[in-house]
């Protein structure tokens, strides 16, 4: 695992150092939810199948109307597959998803990534487009999600 120094992206986004990121994400309490809370970005702790444990508000905003809380990540992001073709990670259709993708690296090998470039067809959009940052958290995956950076 590489260290969160001055320069990292990772360290941008959570203000913090990597043994107290790590030590934030592993207790899965209120502090964690108060650390997700003070993140300027969405972010959200995924399991291993996608389902979201814990997230900040401004990841909880993407699904209007209902507790997000144990949903796959592509249903609450509003992904068009997940309802016409099953479960989000589970369709043809997921295999090609640099989402999915991404999660699971990351899951894999324990290394995080940084400004990937995500892009899906989303229900009531044409398609919805994101930067995401991951990073392993136990045997969770912590995901936060940029507006993509607009080239000159």
């Amino acid at each position: 695992m590489r260290s969160l120094d001055e320069n990292d992206h990772l360290r941008f986004l959570t203000r913090t150092c990597e043994p107290c990121f790590n030590v934030l994400l592993s207790t899965r309490d209120q502090s964690l939810s108060e650390y997700l809370e003070s993140l300027a970005v969405p972010a959200a702790l995924l399991a291993q199948d996608h389902s979201v444990l814990f997230a900040n508000q401004r990841f909880q905003d993407f699904k209007i109307g209902s507790d997000i809380l144990g949903l796959r990540v592509g249903n609450v992001l509003g992904c068009m597959y997940s309802p016409l073709l099953g479960q989000c990670g589970e369709t043809v259709t997921c295999i090609l998803c640099a989402l999915r993708r991404s999660i699971e690296e990351t899951q894999r090998t324990g290394e995080g990534l940084r400004g990937v470039s995500i892009a899906y067809p989303h229900r009531e959009d044409v398609r919805r487009t994101f930067t995401i940052t991951t990073q392993k958290a136990g045997d969770a995956v912590l995901l936060m999600l940029e507006p993509p950076v607009e080239a000159n």
